[in-house]
Order: C-alpha cells, then structure tokens, then sequence
C-alpha cells in the first residue's frame, strides 16, 4: 500500500494532507520517510516553547530539525510568587518548589546563558517561515499557590493578585518588590524590543499593568500589528465569586484603550475574547470613538457588546466590514445615571456606519428564557413551556417561531458573584417591543444591499 503512495506526487499528497485532522496526519507519516518527509511541513506548524527554559532543554536542535515548517511561535511563560510570610500560617507543601530554592535567572530560562536562545526565537531565528507570535501567561499552578503574589487584604492566591486598580507608580514599586512583575516587565519589555511581527496572541492575557508599557518601543511595536487577538484572563476563587467582582480586574480593561489599543493604529484584525469567569460590563472596556483607524474585521466574546461598541461607532470607522460577537448581552444595571443600550440601537448604528459591505455574525449558546419559571429551570433540563402558559407570551413564542423572530438577551450581573443573570422581563418585554428585531432585519438587508452594490436611493 505505501509503497502506491510514495509515486503520489508532493502536491496531491500536500492536498490529501490538508483534509485530515492532526492525529490522522500523524498516523499517515508512520507510513516510510517519504511520506513523513512530505508530510512535516503539516505536522510541525507550530512550536510551543515553555518558559522559563529548563536546564536539559534541546530547543536548539528542535529548531534545527523543524524550524524551516514553523508557521506560529508559542511561548508558555509561568510567573512564580515570592516565599510566603513565615508569621504566617499557610499550609504550603515546600517540595519541588524549585523557584524558591533555584530561582529562574530570567523569565525566559532558568540559566541565563540560555536567554539568548529564547530572544533569538522572538525575533523567529530560525524560524523562516513563522509569522505569528503567541505569548500564553499564567502564575504557576494558575496562582493558586498560598504565596506572596501580592500586597492585599484579600487572599494569597488564586484571582486576587488582581484585586486593587493599580496606579504607575504602584506597578514600579511591585516590579520592585515581586519577582513574578519584574519577569512580566521584562516579558514585555523583549516583546516590544525584538519582535517584529504583525501577528501578536495573547492568552491568559493578566490584568496587571507593566512599567514597559510607557516606553515609544512598546507604541512603536503595537502600530506595526496587522492581527491582534486578546483572550483575557478569567477565573472564579473556588466559592462562585468571579473575577470581575474586583476592581483591580474591571479599571484595567478600562484602561486598555490608553495602554495599548490606542498605539495599535495599523490593525486590522482584532479579538478580544473574556474568559466566562471574567465578563466585561458595560464598565470595564472602552471602546471611544476615533481608535483602530484601520479596523476591518472585529470578534467580541462575553461582554456587554451594545455598550460597548456603541460609542466605537460613534466615530465611524470607515474600514470596518466585519463584526462577530458570540455569548454577547445587553446589561441593564441599578446605577442611578444608567442608560440601557439596547440591541436596536447596536444594529442601527452598524448600519448607519459607512456605506461598505459589511457582515456581521452573531452566536449565543442558548435561548434566552422569557418567563422566571424558565429562566430558573435546570441547565440540563429539556424544558417545555406549560400549556396553559399566558397569553401575552405564547404570542411571543409564537412570533418566534413563526416570524423568525430572535429573543436578544438581556441581563443583569450579580453584585455579589459577577456571574451573568439572564432578565427575563426585559427579554420578553424587548421582544414584544419589536425594535430589535425591525433594526436587525434593516441591518440583514442594508448588508444584502451593499453586497450587490445597490444604491440605497
């Protein structure tokens, strides 16, 4: 049988190879060294890279072998606490805690002599065809190590390293102080200093500000991206309180516009994505109109998206031709001065936003429930609307199913939790009204008509 294949020419093999999933293309390679010389380039995409790099590493002859197939460079950086306070009593297993015995000589290796290894990849040395950085950030065992992480009056661990809105002169004295901010700083500092590429991923992405972020080598590297993906860092402290239940959490992605959106003014392509145990509200990011002159295409994932984006539109961004947004809400809140933005109003500033085609995508993973019976029913349970079912919503329902209708959701954020509430009043309540689904529907065909080039007169 392997012996048919190898007469295959590379390109038909190159195509046979891009219809199978990764576990099959490893498979297929086991076949002689001429289909797993054809099939490398497709097996050795990416490379992932965990630092701080260990003493036995062998990242060099890795590179040597596979650097040429290399198209996304992953680093796996871990942050390591300070010792905890002996006056206190934290029940802290002492073993294999080689950072306090050993400490890491650089965020990027254990040995400094590896250092210059790291930062050669940073600038994809060896790495011909790579184009995409992707930086993953955690404390070790995700910060839940009873450990000096931060100068709080909450907790040692787990999300609360993030607790307190931090001002400059805060991040200098902690970068001072905690080993784990100095490696941040530093982390960023090489990032800014030798990359130079226009494709940057951010995962675990940490809520904590950097002193390198005031430097002209930092705005210099954010307006030569092309692509930038933020997916944000998000946990609960084991008891059901969300991270977004912390200041610390919510000032910095209000301030992420002026620390880094703002510099970014050649993307095209950006992402930010909460992580479900950290949702933003209509509060914590801002979009003002007038950044990301360049904008094309946009995916928002588990935030308040008609607050935020609306005042994004404001300015009118005259690139803009694509908008996705997935777990996406409307919040109402209890602030005295709160003005609900509703659906309608997103989709009719969308449309009224240029005049090029523009498409934009929207995913929810359930049905929005309009009565309380529904909204409190079981996650898992199949439920079913009573017969008896009052009037005024079965016609909802039935507007639903007949007319195409969609429930938009609505929700509130528990003040004590952070978890999202759906609010089944103003689900139902919006339904009825009817707006929000005339202006998506004046949105889907602004959109048709802009794909066939047809004048709006």
């Amino acid at each position: 049988m392997t012996g048919h294949l190898d007469i295959l020419p590379p390109e038909l093999l190159s195509i046979i190879t891009e219809h199978l999933g990764h576990d099959d293309r490893k498979n297929f390679s086991l076949a002689n060294s001429t289909i797993r010389n054809a099939m490398a380039p497709f097996l050795f995409r990416g490379l992932k890279v965990k630092c701080p790099l260990p003493e036995d590493h062998i990242l060099q002859d890795i590179v040597k072998k596979f650097g040429s197939h290399v198209l996304n460079l992953h680093l796996h950086v871990t942050f390591f606490p300070g010792q905890p306070d002996p006056n206190k009593e934290e029940d802290v297993d002492m073993e294999d805690r080689w950072y306090w015995k050993n400490p890491p000589e650089s965020v990027w290796a254990r040995k400094s002599a590896d250092v210059l290894a790291v930062k050669d990849l940073i600038q994809f040395k060896g790495l011909p065809r790579c184009s995409i950085l992707s930086i993953h950030t955690m404390g070790v065992e995700d910060f839940e190590i009873e450990a000096d992480w931060d100068d709080n009056d909450l907790c040692d661990s787990g999300m609360y390293f993030c607790s307190y809105t931090e001002h400059w002169e805060d991040v200098e004295k902690k970068e001072e102080r905690y080993t784990w901010r100095a490696a941040l700083r530093d982390m960023w500092h090489d990032v800014a200093n030798l990359s130079e590429t226009q494709h940057l991923e951010v995962f675990d992405f940490l809520p904590r500000k950097s002193s390198s972020w005031r430097t002209p080598e930092w705005s210099k590297f954010l307006g030569g991206l092309k692509e930038l993906a933020l997916y944000l860092y998000g946990a609960d402290n084991g008891a059901g309180w969300h991270v977004n239940t912390l200041p610390g959490f919510n000032d910095f992605f209000k301030e992420l516009y002026s620390i880094m959106l703002r510099h970014a003014k050649n993307v095209e392509r950006l992402k930010i994505i909460a992580h479900d145990g950290g949702f933003l509200n209509h509060n914590s990011l801002r979009l003002p109109p007038g950044i990301l002159p360049e904008l094309q295409v946009l995916h928002l994932q588990h935030m308040a998206a008609p607050a935020v984006l609306l005042p994004f539109l404001e300015g009118k961004p005259r690139n803009l031709r694509e908008i996705h947004l997935k777990k996406c809400v409307a919040e109402e809140t209890n602030d005295y001065d709160f003005e609900l933005k509703t659906w309608a109003s997103l989709w009719k500033a969308i449309r009224e936003t240029g005049e090029k085609p523009i498409r934009v995508t929207y995913q929810y993973p359930k049905s929005p429930p309009l009565t309380e019976e529904e909204n409190y029913a079981d996650e898992g349970e199949d439920w079913k609307p009573p017969e008896d079912e009052e009037e005024g919503i079965a016609r909802l329902r039935r507007m639903v199913a007949e007319d195409e209708d969609i429930i938009w959701p609505y929700v509130e954020i528990d003040e004590k939790y952070g978890m999202v509430m759906d609010n089944d009043v103003l689900n139902a309540e919006h339904l009825g009204l009817g707006e929000d689904n005339k202006e998506y529907k004046a949105l889907m065909d602004e959109m048709e008509r802009r794909s066939k080039g047809v004048s709006a007169e």
